[in-house]
C-alpha cells in the first residue's frame, strides 16, 4: 500500500483508506517535518557512543539515521492529524462531512447537501444539527433548525393544533342558544400537515422582502426538514408579507343623544305624516320603486313603504301567502347609478326634446341642449344604459338656472332631476302599472304613539 501513489488513497473503492488520506504536500508541512527531523536527529546523536563523533550529516551512519528520522517524523505528523479528526470541533474541512454530515443527513446521496458558505459556518451548522436531532421532531426544534439557514424568521403552524384550539361563538337557531364552532377551516383532514411561513426584513431599507437567494434557501429548508420533521407529515413553504400602516389620520368623536320625537313635535307639528300616490311602479330589478309625480327628498332610510293595490299589496300577500305589502326604505335616489360618463340617448315628454346626455350625481348634462325649454312636470326617458328609465326634471343648473317651467328660468345645459326613486331592503314583484301606496315621512321610520309620564314637557316649548 505504501508503494501506491498517494492520490489513489483518496478513492475508497481502490484501496483501504488510512486515517489521513490526504496527499502530503505544502510548504508548511515540509517546514514542520524538517524541524521534527532535526529534533529526532539531535536525540539520536546524543544517544550514540563516544566513537561516533560526527555532528553533521555526512558519514554513512548519519545518513541512515537521517532516513529513519524522516520516516518517523512523517508518521508522527500523520498520526497527529488523524487524532485531531477524532472530534468534529477540530476536524479538517476535507473530512467534516464524511465524519459528521453523513450522520445528520443519511440521505444526502439522493437529497443533496445544504448549500452553506464558509467552513466555520458549516461546522457550527452541523454541530447544532446534532443537538437538534437529539431533541426530537418538535415544533421548536424544526423552527430552530430552519433558523440556522438564514436571518429570516421562520414560523411553523400546525394545522390540526390551530383547528383544535380556535373556536367561535355561533347562534344555533335549532337549539336556541350560542354554541362553539371551529374558528378555522382546518380539520382532521389536515392533521398531518403544517405550514412554514418565512418573513424577512431588508436591513438596509427596513422593508419586507424576499430573503437573499430564496431558491437556495428553499432547497436548504427542504433538506433540513427531511432530517428533522416527522416522516409522516407534509408541509407548505410560503413567503409571508405583512402590510404595515402608519398613522393615517387623527380624529376625535363624540356622541349626542336626544329624544328626537319631542323636537319633531315642536318643529313639524303641522307637517306631513306620509307621502301617498297612485302611480308607483316597480323596476325590472325588483328592488327599485319610483313615482315621477312625487318627490321623496323628505323620506329617510328606515321609513316604511305600504303598497295598497297591485301585485305587491297587502291583499295580494294574503292571497298567495307572500310577504308583501310593507317594505322598508334603504335609500332615496335620483338614478340607480350615480355616474355614467357615456352619452345615452333620451327623449322628453311633453316637450319632445331629444339628444344624448351623461349623468353625474343627480344631474343630467347635454352640451347641445337648452333645458330652459322644458315645462313643469317634464319627464325624461333614457332608452339604454344602467339608468334606463323615466325621471322628472326639477331644476335647470347654471348662472341663469331655476325651477323647470318657471318664466324666470333661463337657458342651461345641465338639469337636476327629482328624487323620485326608492331603493328597498327586499325585493318586490315587477309591476309596470300604477300602484297605490303610502310612505312615511318620519326620519327614523314609522312614528308610533308614545306615552311619557312623570315628565314636564313645558320646558320644550319655552322660547
Amino acid at each position: 500500500m505504501a508503494d501506491k501513489p498517494a492520490d489513489k488513497t483518496l478513492l475508497p473503492t481502490l484501496l483501504v483508506q488510512n486515517p489521513s488520506p490526504v496527499g502530503k504536500g505544502g510548504q508548511d508541512r515540509i517546514t514542520t517535518k524538517r524541524a521534527q527531523v532535526d529534533r529526532i536527529m539531535e536525540v539520536f546523536l546524543q544517544l550514540l557512543p563516544s566513537n561516533y563523533v560526527s555532528q553533521v550529516t555526512g558519514p554513512f551512519y548519519t545518513v541512515q539515521f537521517q532516513a529513519v528520522a524522516e520516516v518517523i517524523a512523517d508518521f508522527q505528523l500523520t498520526a497527529q492529524e488523524a487524532f485531531s479528526d477524532a472530534s468534529y470541533e477540530y476536524t479538517r474541512s476535507e473530512f467534516l462531512f464524511q465524519l459528521l454530515g453523513m450522520l445528520v443527513f443519511p440521505d444526502a446521496d439522493s437529497d443533496g447537501y445544504p448549500d452553506l458558505k464558509g467552513d466555520l459556518t458549516y461546522r457550527e451548522f452541523l454541530r447544532r444539527m446534532v443537538a437538534l436531532l437529539l431533541q426530537g421532531a418538535t415544533k421548536p426544534t424544526i423552527e430552530e433548525g430552519l433558523g440556522l439557514l438564514s436571518d429570516a424568521t421562520f414560523t411553523l403552524v400546525e394545522k390540526v393544533i390551530a383547528a383544535r384550539q380556535t373556536t367561535k361563538k355561533v347562534w344555533d337557531a335549532a337549539q336556541g342558544r350560542w354554541v362553539d364552532r371551529p374558528g378555522s377551516a382546518w380539520g382532521l383532514d389536515d392533521q398531518f400537515e403544517f405550514e412554514i411561513n418565512v418573513e424577512y426584513t431588508d436591513p438596509e431599507t427596513g422593508l419586507q422582502a424576499f430573503p437573499p437567494d430564496p431558491f437556495v434557501l428553499q432547497e436548504n429548508a427542504r433538506i433540513v426538514l427531511r432530517a428533522l420533521k416527522p416522516a409522516h407529515t407534509l408541509y407548505d413553504y410560503r413567503h409571508l408579507f405583512r402590510e404595515a400602516f402608519g398613522q393615517l389620520f387623527t380624529d376625535t368623536y363624540s356622541w349626542e343623544l336626544s329624544n328626537y320625537y319631542y323636537e319633531d313635535f315642536r318643529k313639524f307639528c303641522c307637517g306631513a305624516k306620509q307621502v301617498s300616490g297612485t302611480a308607483g311602479v316597480t323596476w325590472t330589478d325588483r328592488g327599485l320603486f319610483s313615482d315621477t309625480t312625487r318627490e321623496f327628498d323628505q323620506i329617510s332610510a328606515g321609513a316604511e313603504l305600504v303598497i295598497l293595490t297591485g301585485p305587491n299589496s297587502i291583499a295580494a300577500s294574503s292571497a298567495d301567502s307572500g310577504e308583501y305589502g310593507r317594505f322598508r326604505v334603504e335609500d332615496v335616489l335620483a338614478f340607480p347609478v350615480g355616474t355614467d360618463t357615456t352619452a345615452r340617448a333620451y327623449t322628453t315628454s311633453p316637450t319632445g326634446l331629444t339628444g344624448t346626455a351623461t349623468v353625474t350625481g343627480d344631474a343630467i348634462e347635454d352640451p347641445n341642449q337648452n333645458w330652459g325649454q322644458a315645462v313643469e312636470g317634464e319627464e325624461l326617458t333614457f332608452t339604454a344604459g344602467p339608468n334606463a328609465g323615466t325621471y322628472r326634471l326639477k331644476a335647470v343648473l347654471g348662472n341663469n338656472g331655476g325651477p323647470v317651467g318657471e318664466p324666470t328660468t333661463g337657458s342651461g345645459t345641465r338639469v337636476r332631476v327629482a328624487l323620485s326613486l326608492l331603493r328597498l331592503e327586499r325585493r318586490m314583484k315587477y309591476a309596470t302599472t300604477g300602484q297605490q301606496y303610502t310612505v312615511a315621512v318620519d326620519r327614523l321610520g314609522v312614528q308610533e304613539a308614545r306615552q311619557v309620564t312623570g315628565e314636564d314637557a313645558s320646558i320644550f316649548f319655552v322660547l
